[in-house]
């Protein structure tokens, strides 16, 4: 009998053409499985709370498969881990509800881009960063991240060839601040119940353009009615991007834990 079971991801995308499968070039999924495959000697399928596009992080991506094989959780994590490049890691491992799906179970995901507003960007960011050149009020982009919050229809900020049913989306919490590390890298998270393709980076395109002067903070407000992506502001690169968190509710594995994935 097949178990589901359930991994808690990070990875660094940078050498990956993002999550899903492609025909000619090498993705996440594709490395998983065969991992998987060459290790257990069986066929697998992984599917994911989202797609992550092309260079783009994660740090708490879940994903699913079943096995029939009896090997246990922490075994198949350490396995895993020794096997799998060093750019893709499995932080956890949990047997999940038969019916468990990371996509449509996921209650809350969070996502966070990472911008260098500063001189000199040092090399070691190049690959987790985007290099702001302009000058950025941050003190208006947190107000503008405020606009956000609550329930929207997301239809402008959002880029064309996904098969969304709906646009509208909650954002439960949008911020933005400086790195105790690094004052000039500047994280803005962004927490809701689910997210259009590009949505993320849209509105980190859109915020940045208010916060350097070039876009009205009105424009989002007119966004909101008319759903007119000319009122948004560009796609911003890859790159900054990570997917942080996805939160189910506990029922869905079985493991008693205190908090959520």
């Amino acid at each position: 009998m097949k178990r589901r079971m359930a991994l808690v991801l990070a990875y660094d995308g940078t050498d990956f053409a993002g999550w899903q499968r492609q025909t000619n070039a090498l993705s996440i999924q594709q490395v998983l499985e065969e991992t998987i495959e060459n290790l257990l000697h069986e066929p697998v399928h992984v599917t994911a709370s989202g797609r992550t596009d092309a260079g783009v992080h994660a740090e708490g991506q879940v994903a699913a498969l079943d096995l029939e094989h009896p090997i246990p959780a922490e075994r198949l994590q350490a396995a895993l881990n020794s096997n799998l490049p060093a750019s893709i890691r499995v932080m956890d491992c949990y047997e999940a509800a038969p019916d468990f799906q990371p996509r449509y179970d996921a209650k809350r995901k969070t996502y966070r881009y990472t911008v260098f507003n500063g001189e000199v960007m040092p090399p070691k960011y190049r690959f987790t960063a985007v290099r702001e050149y302009r000058k950025i009020d941050w003190g208006k982009v947190e107000q503008c991240m405020e606009l956000l919050i609550g329930e929207h229809d997301f239809a402008a900020f959002h880029s064309t060839g996904s098969s969304e049913k709906t646009t509208t989306r909650i954002l439960y919490e949008a911020k933005s601040y400086a790195d105790p590390k690094e004052p000039a890298l500047r994280h803005m998270e962004f927490t809701g119940n689910g997210f259009l393709y590009n949505m993320v980076r849209i509105l980190v395109g859109t915020l940045l353009d208010i916060g350097c002067g070039k876009r009205d903070p009105k424009d989002i407000e007119l966004a909101f009615q008319t759903g007119n992506r000319n009122l948004a502001g560009p796609t911003a690169p890859p790159q900054g991007l990570t997917l942080v968190q996805v939160e189910y509710e506990k029922n869905r594995i079985n493991k008693e834990k205190t908090v959520d994935f």
